[in-house]
């Protein structure tokens, strides 16, 4: 009986064992399946992948009891199978009762039983003739059982085919065996080569067929050593493949869990802020309600006793109703009035309208999560590219989609004549880091990747062509971009200048001088534009226009970083020059801004 897949774990492939249903309704092991997957009330189905939230941890999913009794009925069907099989497979002799010398049927139910006639070799039973032909009806299966005489029936297993047991031939009992048929790859005798079976066969001696066997199978045990080696090679790198494939994919698990984690923790963060925010609000409006509903409630019990104490009053004689009517009269004025200037005052829920949260943006990003992809193939902007006689500045168009992740490019560029030779120079340059993203919501923020490729020849012809490079893969290359440098002397753009003395330092900014973009005629059409990185690493740069101001602040820096400025000046033939490189630091703390 094969076990039904219905029957077996996902994981372990073994039967259920404390069968337990996830919210998906797929079926896991309790222990130590399921166990091994939850993670901070979180299980990932491995059949469905549906991330389940199970409220109350892996002990309140239910156990599917109904499952374990039929895997209890399949296991006990399973033990009186193997019982069954086993003895079937027990050899047994053929035999039969016998009384009185003689053998007697084995299915009569009378008494004395009749003498067996036949014995079927198939049920391994003595018949007699109205026995069998009630139990071996003519048709299947038992009109294929082989049916003999049982004077004919072997008593003992039938001798093996190649031979006899004591060096004799098998089919002439008391001539020895002398030949090997070299045809029929058997041992024969002298009388059976005259045969017709063997009449036109090669044979050969025994003793000649016996060495000649004995070495082939001698080379064929040395080649099957051999092979068995590379099996047991193979088999070790298999498994080694294998250990590394699993460890492999336990990082890769692990990654996912962290990401996930962390997406989850921003979320529980964001609704334990807009929970604590509305409990604040909630709160500050209840005390005030409450206060309200107390005075109210004070006005009502003072003038339900003053109504009591006038009924008194008026009870009393006429001289001591006289004398307490002027006190009581101002009372039940006063507390008149007390109960006119009661109002209700509906809750303001103006507030309500700003606690309003729709996440139906974020949820559509959430959903569209997915495997990490190779970027897409970079587009250098020629339109926005320049040179000086020793620089090359590639402007790098920003990916076009918004799950497009680029952690680093590789560029590469020769010379004409570098070209001729096919030598090629690269240069690795990381992508400006996402999670910050600093040009979103920074003033001039342009979000073009701007890579700066100094130290080249004057006057000299260059081609370039980039890559973009993620976790995932890389990408193709960019269409080739020819660029000439300027000879000396040939570029009409002035060199800014930062002028380090008066730029300031904060904590997450820094503010750069230069008198350079006004410096110049409005004619020249000549722009600036403000370059920065982190010191010691190889980053793009990121890049912010001037607009003709002399100071310029920076903003969405790092705390205590070391940044490199340079400005770039440009005009439209795609001619440029690059001021001094100044390096400031931010401050330790804001503390200081």
């Amino acid at each position: 009986m094969e076990v039904d897949t219905d029957l077996q774990c996902p994981i372990c492939l073994e039967l259920f064992n404390y069968p337990i249903i996830l919210p998906c309704s797929h079926v896991l092991c309790r222990s130590p399946c399921a166990e091994h997957l939850f993670d901070f009330n979180f299980i990932r189905c491995p059949v469905c992948r549906d991330n389940c939230y199970v409220s109350g941890g892996i002990s309140s999913l239910p156990r599917v009891i109904a499952l374990e009794n039929i895997i209890e009925r399949y296991k006990a069907d399973k033990k009186q199978e193997q019982s069954i099989s086993v003895v079937k497979s027990t050899p047994e002799v053929v035999t039969s009762k016998t009384e009185g010398g003689k053998s007697i049927c084995q299915l009569c139910e009378k008494t004395p039983p009749r003498k067996a006639k036949r014995l079927c070799l198939d049920c391994n039973v003595s018949y007699c003739g109205h026995c069998l032909r009630l139990s071996h009806p003519n048709r299947q299966p038992f009109n294929t059982h082989e049916i003999v005489e049982l004077s004919s029936a072997p008593k003992t297993a039938p001798p093996e085919v190649s031979g006899g047991t004591s060096g004799t031939c098998s089919v002439h009992k008391a001539v020895p065996i002398s030949l090997y048929c070299l045809s029929c790859e058997m041992t024969i005798c002298k009388v059976c080569r005259t045969s017709d079976r063997h009449k036109k066969h090669k044979m050969a001696p025994v003793e000649e067929a016996f060495l000649n066997v004995k070495l082939s199978l001698a080379e064929k045990g040395e080649k099957l050593k051999a092979s068995q080696s590379k099996v047991v090679v193979a088999i070790k790198s298999q498994r080694d493949s294998l250990k590394d494939m699993q460890q492999a994919i336990n990082k890769r698990r692990d990654e996912i869990n962290s990401q996930c984690d962390a997406l989850l923790a921003e979320i529980e963060n964001k609704r334990h802020f807009f929970l604590s925010d509305l409990e604040y609000e909630e709160r500050m409006r209840q005390n005030d309600m409450e206060d309200l509903i107390k005075a109210m409630d004070q006005i009502q019990r003072s003038a339900q006793a003053l109504l009591g104490h006038t009924n008194e009053v008026l009870l009393q004689d006429q001289v001591d109703v006289l004398e307490a009517a002027c006190s009581t009269s101002e009372k039940l004025v006063k507390s008149t009035l007390d109960c006119e200037s009661v109002q209700f005052t509906p809750y303001d829920n103006e507030f309500l309208q700003e606690k309003v949260v729709d996440f139906r943006r974020e949820k559509n990003i959430l959903r569209d999560l997915h495997y990490l992809v190779a970027p897409a193939t970079p587009v250098i902007d020629v339109t926005r590219c320049s040179r000086s006689d020793s620089m090359v500045v590639l402007v790098i168009s920003p990916p076009f989609g918004p799950h497009d992740v680029i952690q680093q490019y590789e560029i590469h560029y020769c010379s004409e004549e570098q070209k001729s030779l096919e030598i090629e120079d690269t240069v690795v340059v990381k992508n400006v880091p996402d999670e910050k993203a600093t040009t979103r919501g920074v003033p001039n923020s342009s979000g073009l990747v701007v890579i700066l490729l100094e130290n080249l020849c004057k006057g000299t012809t260059y081609y370039f062509c980039v890559s973009a490079i993620n976790s995932a893969g890389k990408s193709a290359n960019s269409e080739v971009v020819q660029c000439i440098t300027l000879l000396p002397g040939e570029s009409v753009v002035p060199v800014p200048v930062i002028i380090e003395s008066l730029c300031r330092q904060f904590a997450t900014s820094i503010q750069i001088y230069s008198s350079s973009p006004q410096d110049v005629a409005a004619e020249q059409s000549i722009s600036h534009f403000l370059l920065y990185r982190p010191v010691a690493l190889s980053r793009a740069w990121r890049t912010l226009v001037l607009y003709g101001r002399q100071d310029h602040r920076v903003f969405g820096l790092d705390t205590n970083v070391e940044y490199e400025f340079v400005i770039m000046a440009s005009n439209p033939r795609g001619e440029c020059q690059i001021s001094n490189k100044v390096s400031l630091q931010t401050e330790a703390n804001e503390a200081n801004v």
